[in-house]
């Protein structure tokens, strides 16, 4: 009996004390998370280069203009993904300022939201492959040597 009442006793205590815990908690929690989205904004921002292979490889923008129209028909810079599960296609083609393909390493790094989800790296001037993914808004940033300072493609989902 005395274990009954004392389990009587925390959980009317419990339920006085959680409304005033939990909104204190949720008000935290609103006020720290801009704080570090604003962090990691400063931080994609800052990084403008990453090192792979040993190479310095630095961001660059897409390519645009008539003469790519067909290399980056279907792909996007920014794609939503709207269902439960779905299938993000990345392809990218790194080239000179002449024109011609690269064969030097890049990267890209793709973003879910806001916040980096996945970096992969080739070492032949081309990368395509496919990421199954959740919901979401998919975003890609490449970085090329300086060598490869141009690229075609992007994101597209299925």
């Amino acid at each position: 009996m005395k274990i009954k009442k004392y389990l009587v006793t925390v959980g009317a205590a419990a339920a006085m004390v959680a409304p005033t815990f939990l909104s204190s908690v949720v008000a935290n929690a609103d006020t720290v998370q801009p704080q570090r989205q604003q962090q990691g904004n400063k931080q994609d921002n800052a990084k403008s280069t990453k090192q792979v292979a040993g190479k310095n490889l630095s961001q660059q923008s897409r390519e645009t203009g008539s003469q790519y129209t067909n290399d980056n028909s279907g792909y996007n810079v920014t794609v939503k993904a709207t269902n439960l599960i779905n299938t993000l296609h990345y392809n990218v083609n790194t080239s000179t300022d002449s024109g011609a393909s690269s064969a030097d390493s890049f990267s890209i790094s793709i973003y879910k939201d806001g916040e980096l989800y996945k970096t992969i790296s080739s070492s032949t001037g081309t990368l395509s492959g496919r990421l199954w993914v959740g919901s979401g808004t998919y975003s890609i940033k490449v970085y090329t040597s300086s060598a490869a300072s141009h690229w075609t493609g992007g994101l597209t989902t299925s």
